[in-house]
């Protein structure tokens, strides 16, 4: 750091210039106010990485929710010998319940991709909903948890809560 009056070399945590006795300011907001390019730069870095965790995890999602779909059709066709003192279709149930438990891992997946995309394009809301999605993601061990995690401190820490809150109210103008 260099003071304003007499362009001597002084050190961060020098309140007065040795030289000309000029007064620097409280060394911590000269310490922060260095850090803010860097830090804004890196949680910009943050935000998009963790939307495109958002968006690749949606794709793996609905991938996995159109398996579940399309393997519970199968089990009507397996050779199982069925009980015949059941007074309803088993295979047509089964099948219904893989379509109902495909279909909700499919809109899951839509809400983990519209966190992705609401980080993204910092909308107010996709932070709310990353927020979310990530708690969800801490249950979904191993990799779900390490991406809930990672999100969790790229939402909640000081200067991403910051920067996501500036980023998104620019949005919100522009929009």
């Amino acid at each position: 750091m260099f003071c304003p009056q007499c362009g001597m070399q002084v050190g961060d945590h020098y309140r007065f210039c040795s030289k000309c006795g000029v007064d620097l300011g409280p060394a911590p907001s000269r310490q922060k106010e260095a850090r803010t390019p860097g830090t804004r730069r890196d949680m910009s870095m943050h935000v998009n990485i963790l939307g495109w965790l958002f968006i690749g995890s949606a794709i793996l999602t609905g991938i996995l929710g159109m398996i579940v779909i399309f393997a519970g059709q199968f089990i009507r066709y397996l050779p199982i010998a069925w009980p015949a003192d059941v007074p309803f279709n088993v295979a047509r149930l089964a099948t219904s319940l893989t379509v109902m438990i495909g279909l909700s891992i499919i809109v899951a997946a839509a809400g983990i991709a519209a966190a992705g995309v609401g980080l993204l394009q910092y909308r107010s809301w996709g932070r709310t909903v990353a927020l979310v999605v990530s708690a969800l993601f801490l249950f979904k061990f191993p990799v779900g948890t390490a991406i809930g995690i990672y999100a969790l401190w790229v939402l909640l820490s000081q200067d991403g809560w910051e920067f996501y809150k500036t980023k998104s109210t620019v949005s919100e103008v522009h929009a």
